[in-house]
């Protein structure tokens, strides 16, 4: 076997590795999302970053087979975008041990104090995830499944089952809501992709949902002017990728939901949706998930995924589920 080097790249960025390299590798890997696209990794690490940046590439005959986007923060060692992806990996050959090793081994030398490694949210089906606990032999860490089981993200099947999408659309639920809504006044639905005319709406978007989650445990994450900026820079560094996708709600000539999300490769996904809590009564969250739907099958999309979380409304719709884990590598 050819011996593996690594080197430490200079950013997202970096001219040694351009972004035509990074998007051939993302789509030669077992995990090629759109929260391991350069735009958004980037955009997640210059609003919401925090420590070191460790983007380490692994090298086999001088071409670069795997990169691993890391950061380091008070000794620990993570994935760029965890606790705000609904899964992550490494791109490309992650999934071979001496790679991932190699990897793990040049990010634990980087950091001063090293405390281990925690890795979330790994698909359970990633080479990644096969390959953790021989890397983690190999450097002498103990490999631990922190969450015991799998977290969940279900999604509606659509590849080759066009009555399974048209049964979603008119479920009875989502007719009976929209009639309703639009027996009070006309209903307007805007899809956008171009990031120059979402831009425009992101301000009402974020107000309307600190306003939906104000009066809840949980309040709404965009109170928080670092996670607003983290939209707009994703939004003005993938504007043109051709897979983001924003949808404004009007009923009245007054929008009453949004949805931030995205089509990336074949899947659409159900990301940030908002919707004004004072007109609950009325659904206007289901009219919404209605159009996106219809949305998702004029797009001809292999399957609509609702992202991380079982909550009933997404069961309802459901036909399979991805399952993501936590990992934590220490040392003995």
């Amino acid at each position: 076997m050819t011996l593996v080097e690594t080197r430490v790249l200079e950013g997202f960025d970096a001219p040694t590795f351009p972004a035509e390299q990074w998007d051939k590798l993302l789509g030669s890997g077992a995990t090629d999302v759109v929260f391991l696209t350069r735009q958004w990794q980037r955009a997640w690490w210059e609003t919401l970053g925090r420590g070191d940046l460790l983007l380490i590439a692994a090298e086999r005959d001088g071409q670069v087979v795997a990169v691993a986007p890391l950061y380091a923060h008070a000794g620990m060692v993570y994935l760029v975008g965890a606790d705000d992806a609904d899964s992550l990996d490494l791109l490309g050959e992650g999934g071979d041990a001496e790679v991932l090793a190699a990897i793990l081994e040049t990010a634990r030398a980087r950091v001063p104090g090293f405390l281990g490694f925690e890795l979330e949210p790994v698909p359970e089906t990633s080479p990644t995830t096969r390959a953790l606990a021989a890397a983690a032999d190999r450097l002498g860490l103990s490999c631990i499944d922190h969450w015991g089981e799998s977290a969940v993200a279900p999604q509606l099947e659509l590849r080759g089952r066009p009555a399974v999408g048209r049964a979603a659309v008119n479920k009875q639920s989502l007719r009976r809501h929209e009639a309703r809504l639009r027996r009070g006044g006309p209903v307007e639905v805007v899809h956008l992709r171009e990031g120059p005319a979402i831009l425009p709406h992101l301000e009402a978007f974020f107000e309307q949902h600190v306003a939906r989650w104000a009066a809840t445990p949980t309040p709404s994450f965009f109170g928080w002017p670092r996670v607003r900026a983290f939209y707009r820079r994703l939004t003005e560094l993938a504007g043109e990728s051709g897979w983001l996708r924003f949808t404004r709600l009007d009923w009245n000539g007054q929008a009453v939901a949004f949805h931030f999300g995205f089509c990336y490769r074949g899947s659409y996904l159900w990301h940030k949706p908002s919707f004004a809590v004072e007109l609950a009564r009325r659904s206007p969250g289901e009219v919404l998930l209605r159009h996106l739907l219809l949305a998702a099958l004029d797009e001809g999309v292999h399957s609509f995924e609702f992202g991380l979380g079982s909550e009933p409304f997404k069961l309802r719709f459901a036909t399979g589920a991805n399952h993501v884990r936590k990992w934590g590598l220490y040392p003995q």
